[in-house]
């Protein structure tokens, strides 16, 4: 019997020893799943942060403010969350009760973090941006996913679209602009939030919060970082860049100085706008006289501090490059600049000075280099006065891509009429070419009540180098890189490689005027009339901001053009 016990007791010691082990095997397996850094793919928030059913991102635009949802120990030292190899900067902090519905492992959740944090360029443009998270000494990956500037885009005709009036505005100086014949508006801008900035000959303005505040005026006193004073004269044009952190601007100035006698000063200027600091990027001399010799208005290309360089039709992609039109005038033994002078300050609407002048349409990287992109004044069989770099257009106005990479320029073929140039900035060269009165797109129909539905084909003759004056703002490109153009009564999206269009908003037959009960100004976008609407831009959810009465005396009325609840 002493022998059998010996052996039932050391079966037991056995078996207790295997189970033993076993438990602590499976707690070290808890602690280690348990302490183990942990994504979601999905989760109910029951219309938290108007959210019913969270899912993992696919696609996220700069400036939103993102959400993770998962086991993160955001209190623990050394746990960090990394989107395109960049720490975010979390905004706020969550632990979430998920009530025993998720676990990794086999093991429950007894809770999760939530956190908050805004997207920022510096986490990369593109896709494949990688998600990592870090906690207790373990890494893990997310899936990744895509970060863009803008919303994506629909690439139809978008029912949703409702069109309010965000303000009509008179200008207080508005005697004072109408005496010198000075348009209310000339260039004009949105940053990524919707701020609209516009410009005249004497102000520089912004809109926000449903009124328009003066940013800079004639006779503000400036002076630049390097400590260079002076004041504005009178505006030449101005550009927002995209995240609204930076303006450039271009200006005739007075400053205490003996250039100021026999000269006309101009100033290319960027300003930090939260801090207001000013870089003056360029300062040039135009004689205000006849000259004893003739003068080269050489280099055209380089070191824009280096150049002589007046600057109209200011444009600024995403990456803060700075499209212009440089309308310098060199000094001359026939002109003493007066004519000039009264085109370049006229204050009108896309107004272009050709004679003893550049008329040069130039791009500026972030690194101050300056490079021709194209040369205007070739109309027919007529050259420009002087001749530049760039290939040749007609018109010295230009459509900028967001995204920098095209610029769309206008020369002259079969009579005066348009062609339509897309000119890739990298390559140096035109990439696509449409003749705009006869070009051919087919419509895309997207409208089913047979009163109403386009049957096309349509040509993009809105375009026209010769009547620019009368046709502001009519184009502009889109974050997808088509173009979206105001004809007749509604807007049409055009794709110049494929040659296709559709109704982007408004009436889908309307392409030669307005429609019948196409006569509203705001509310369902289909019946609005988009007639004479002059095109300012899109924030990042690709709402698109345009406003009436731009070529008038009777004020402006800016819109906004959005899919409804945005």
């Amino acid at each position: 019997m002493r022998k059998i016990f010996s052996v039932h007791t050391t079966l037991s010691l056995v078996i207790l020893l295997l189970l033993l082990n076993a438990c602590r095997k499976v707690d070290e397996h808890k602690k280690l799943v348990e302490s183990q850094p942990w994504l979601a793919d999905t989760y109910t928030l029951n219309g938290r942060y108007g959210i019913y059913e969270w899912q993992y991102p696919s696609l996220w635009v700069v400036g939103d403010t993102a959400m993770l949802i998962g086991k993160f120990f955001t209190n623990t030292p050394g746990s960090d969350i990394r989107v395109g190899g960049v720490s975010v900067k979390v905004v706020e902090h969550v632990e979430i009760d998920p009530n025993k519905l998720y676990n990794t492992g086999g093991i429950q959740m007894e809770t999760l973090d939530l956190v908050r944090f805004v997207v920022t360029k510096e986490m990369g443009i593109g896709q494949q941006r990688p998600v990592v998270i870090t906690a207790n000494g373990i890494t893990i990956s997310g899936a990744p996913l895509s970060i863009q500037d803008f919303a994506a885009s629909v690439g139809r005709t978008d029912t949703t679209l409702v069109v309010d009036k965000l303000l009509h505005w008179v200008p207080a100086n508005a005697d004072a602009l109408n005496k010198k014949g000075y348009a209310f508006l000339r260039t004009v801008h949105c940053d990524r939030n919707g701020a609209i900035w516009f410009d005249n000959a004497l102000s520089i303005n912004v809109v926000t919060g449903g009124q328009v505040n003066a940013f800079l005026s004639a006779g503000d006193k400036i002076t630049d970082d390097k400590g260079a004073a002076f004041t504005i004269k009178h505006v030449l044009s101005s550009a927002i860049s995209f995240d609204g952190n930076t303006l450039f601007f271009s200006i005739e100035d007075k400053e205490a100085s003996t250039d100021t006698v026999n000269n006309y000063i101009f100033r290319l200027c960027k300003m930090e706008v939260s801090s207001r600091s000013v870089t003056t990027l360029n300062r040039t001399l135009v004689l205000n006289k006849t000259a004893l010799l003739d003068e080269d208005a050489a280099p055209f290309q380089g070191s824009i501090d280096r150049l002589k360089t007046v600057a109209m039709y200011l444009n600024a992609d995403l990456q803060n490059n700075l499209t212009y039109t440089n309308y310098y005038a060199p000094p001359s033994v026939a002109e003493d600049h007066s004519y000039w002078m009264s085109v370049i300050g006229g204050g009108q609407i896309n107004m272009e000075p050709y004679g003893n002048n550049v008329a040069l349409i130039c791009r500026l990287d972030i690194n101050g280099k300056v490079t021709a992109l194209m040369g205007a004044g070739y109309m027919g069989d007529a050259k420009p006065f002087i001749l530049t770099p760039g290939i040749h257009v007609a018109s010295s106005l230009c459509f900028v891509d967001p995204s920098g990479k095209y610029v769309y320029g206008m020369a002259n073929v079969d009579d005066w009429r348009t062609q339509l140039l897309k000119y890739d900035v990298q390559q140096e060269d035109v990439v696509a070419s449409v003749r705009a009165a006869a070009a051919i797109f087919v419509l895309h129909s997207y409208d089913t009540v047979p009163a109403t539905k386009g049957v096309g084909p349509m040509s993009i003759s809105v375009i026209d180098w010769t009547g620019m004056t009368y046709n502001f703002n009519t184009l502009m490109v889109l974050s997808d890189g088509s173009l979206l153009a105001a004809t007749g009564g509604s807007l049409f999206n055009y794709d110049m490689e494929q040659r296709t269009v559709y109704c982007y908003a408004g009436v889908e037959n309307a392409f030669g005027a307005s429609a019948p009960g196409q006569d509203k100004l705001t509310g369902k976008a289909k019946w609005v009339n988009f007639g004479g609407a002059a095109l300012i831009g899109q924030d990042k959810t690709n709402a698109i901001y345009y406003c009436q009465g731009a070529l008038g005396t009777d004020g402006i009325d800016f819109y906004k053009l959005h899919s409804e609840g945005k």
